[in-house]
């Protein structure tokens, strides 16, 4: 099981490869991206998913957003960017803070978008603080995701809108593919991939209402194939840097779970799911 740190530090660690494989310095973003007709290079397909997203749930500058696990800051400052709302990101790393409050500070985006160290399934802001809850592929991380949906319905107004881009794990797969997504899962960091039917449950069960799913897997194809042809190239660096340099553990796995992620959603043994919902 990986606690708080464990995921701090992997993000922390990774962000050169992110670097090098993601263009992490110009789109700040570490997600797949969303690739339809209106995408034609990599970066596009980065910044597209901010858009399908906040019109998926109608986002208007009359909106404040909680971003909950926004990494360096990246949909946050799209967010506050493009469309003129509030937003508060949240993230378990101290140094991505600090990195998503220096780029707003450099985009002159810092009265609209603000950042904090903060665990999104036991914030400190009060009840009903937030119009969206938005996360990408951060809701993984947690161990319990009925907590995380708990504090989201918690902050929501009445009326706020739930909208999540995430992976979840084919249901009643085991033996060797039950180990892939576990070794897919152990490599970035997650304790353990929920099925959509279990989320779907434990979100009705938090009353979340009018709950809409769309299964977005072709959308991140491209990016995973990219990622999987990355791996390569990490694998050779891995093994390099470790004559030099002793890599963290997680570091190690890091290469080999961006091959596994390809050739398991190849097998449809996960998805990548948005999914929607609304605190009446």
């Amino acid at each position: 099981m990986f606690n708080n740190s464990d995921i701090a530090k992997h993000y922390e660690r990774c962000e050169l490869h992110y670097q090098y494989f993601w263009n992490l310095s110009q789109s700040k973003s570490m997600h797949y991206g969303y690739w339809d007709k209106s995408t034609k290079r990599f970066h596009d397909a980065l910044m597209n998913i901010n858009k399908v997203m906040s019109e998926k749930v109608s986002i208007s500058k009359k909106d404040h957003v909680l971003d909950a696990g926004c990494g360096i800051g990246g949909s946050s400052l799209w967010l506050a960017e493009n469309i003129k709302c509030r937003v508060t990101g949240i993230t378990l790393s101290e140094m991505q803070m600090n990195q998503a409050r220096d780029y707003a500070k450099k985009q002159g985006l810092s009265e609209k978008a603000e950042f904090f160290q903060e665990d999104y399934t036991n914030t400190r802001f009060p009840a009903e603080s937030f119009d969206v809850v938005w996360a990408i592929e951060s809701v993984c991380h947690a161990d319990d995701k009925a907590k995380f949906l708990k504090e989201a319905y918690r902050l929501l107004k009445p009326g706020g809108r739930l909208i999540i881009a995430d992976f979840f794990m084919k249901n009643g797969i085991e033996g060797i593919d039950k180990e892939l997504v576990n070794k897919m899962a152990y490599g970035w960091a997650v304790t353990s991939f929920a099925t959509l039917e279990a989320f779907n449950q434990a979100a009705t069960e938090t009353n979340f209402k009018n709950i809409i799913i769309e299964d977005a897997s072709r959308a991140i194809m491209p990016s995973a194939l990219r990622l999987y042809l990355s791996s390569f190239i990490g694998l050779i660096g891995t093994k390099l840097y470790a004559l030099y340099k002793t890599p963290s553990h997680l570091t190690r796995y890091n290469a080999r779970t961006a091959n596994i992620q390809y050739r398991a959603l190849k097998k449809g043994l996960w998805s990548y799911q948005i999914f929607q919902a609304v605190k009446e």
